[in-house]
């Protein structure tokens, strides 16, 4: 008896998920169109992420130059140079 009523539990449940659901192609193309509005929405993210991140690099990059240029006149003050290996105040050849 068990298995019978296993059955008809199975068949009941499918055929009223068939009826509620429309067809399957129907219920398809509203999950595929649903998981294509997905990707776009996730790839949208992922463009604003890589602009910002961009930029963050860039503005690193602008940093880095501006240290090692503070870096190298400094250095080049403590040797007396200017930066072209001549001391301060001769001209270049």
């Amino acid at each position: 008896m068990l298995p019978f009523a296993t059955f008809a539990l199975g068949f009941a449940a499918g055929w009223v998920t068939r009826g509620t659901g429309g067809s399957s192609r129907s219920a398809a193309t509203a999950v595929l169109a649903a998981a294509l509005a997905a990707v776009e929405r996730i790839k949208r993210k992922v463009a604003i992420e890589k602009d910002v991140l961009e930029d963050l690099f860039a503005e690193a990059r602008a940093r880095a130059d501006v240290l090692g240029q503070e870096r190298a006149a400094r250095k080049n003050v403590q040797n007396g140079t200017n930066g072209k290996h001549q001391p301060v105040g001769e001209a270049a050849a």
